[in-house]
């Protein structure tokens, strides 16, 4: 989705800004607030096309000036949180982010990366990430404030939305117009993976993407699996809108 609102703001000519690259350190900065509004102060003297504000940490603050002065909306996209565990687990355990490569004495020394591969199963490594990384994400994500004004959209949702209908009505409720929302389309099509990272996908080109499909716990997850995750973000699997697994055996 980085890339997909990097090209978009792009072809129509509007200002882009990736708060974690813009703005540093973000994720940690305690001026959120005042670092953002001057940013957006130097936006708007800037010229008066919009700017497209993306931050993959979902940690925007209080937008209300920013909404009275010229609107604001936007999309926080939510994942099931069982499907969540087993991608992270795939991503880390062969990604090169530097933060996975840091020698960590709650380790032993050894890095998170060194540390999850010495787990010989799923089930301990899924154990892991809950612990130490992606409990406090998924928690995070039930818990995001869209302030009004940004809507929750699931990944599952996108990602099968071939004919890109679900797309176009978030560029209208983007704001966008005529031949803007044809270059939305085009940059969203440019991103997917039933689009032009069809090919790259299937031929294995990207390290970040092994699989795109929905519900891969179904299938991945043992049953047992299943419930003690279930038993931990039951809170959160229901709250952002996801059937549990005896709901959907129709138990």
């Amino acid at each position: 989705m980085l890339t997909t609102f990097r090209r978009l703001a792009s072809a129509n000519k509007f200002q882009f800004y990736d708060l974690n690259a813009t703005i540093k350190p973000w994720a940690k900065n305690p001026n959120k607030l005042e670092e953002f509004e001057a940013l957006r102060e130097k936006v708007e003297k800037k010229n008066d096309s919009p700017a497209v504000f993306v931050d993959y940490q979902s940690e925007f603050p209080d937008l209300s000036a920013c909404i009275e002065s010229r609107g604001a909306r936007g999309m926080h996209i939510v994942r099931d949180p069982r499907d969540i565990l087993l991608s992270a687990v795939r991503f880390h355990l062969s990604a090169d982010e530097p933060w996975l490569h840091v020698p960590d004495d709650r380790f032993g020394g050894m890095t998170y990366q060194q540390k999850l591969a010495s787990y010989e199963t799923l089930e301990d490594r899924i154990r892991f990430e809950i612990d130490h990384n992606m409990g406090w994400v998924i928690r995070k994500m039930l818990r995001f404030d869209n302030q009004g004004v940004i809507r929750d959209v699931h990944y599952e949702d996108l990602i099968v939305d071939t004919d890109m209908t679900l797309w176009h009505e978030l560029c209208v409720e983007f704001g966008l117009v005529g031949r803007e929302i044809v270059n939305g389309l085009d940059a969203f099509w440019k991103s997917s993976v039933f689009g032009d990272m069809k090919k790259v996908v299937e031929s294995g080109g990207t390290s970040h993407i092994k699989n795109a499909k929905p519900r891969q716990w179904q299938t991945l997850l043992s049953d047992t699996m299943i419930d003690e995750i279930e038993t931990v973000f039951g809170e959160e699997i229901d709250g952002l809108g996801y059937p549990r697994a005896n709901e959907l055996a129709g138990v």
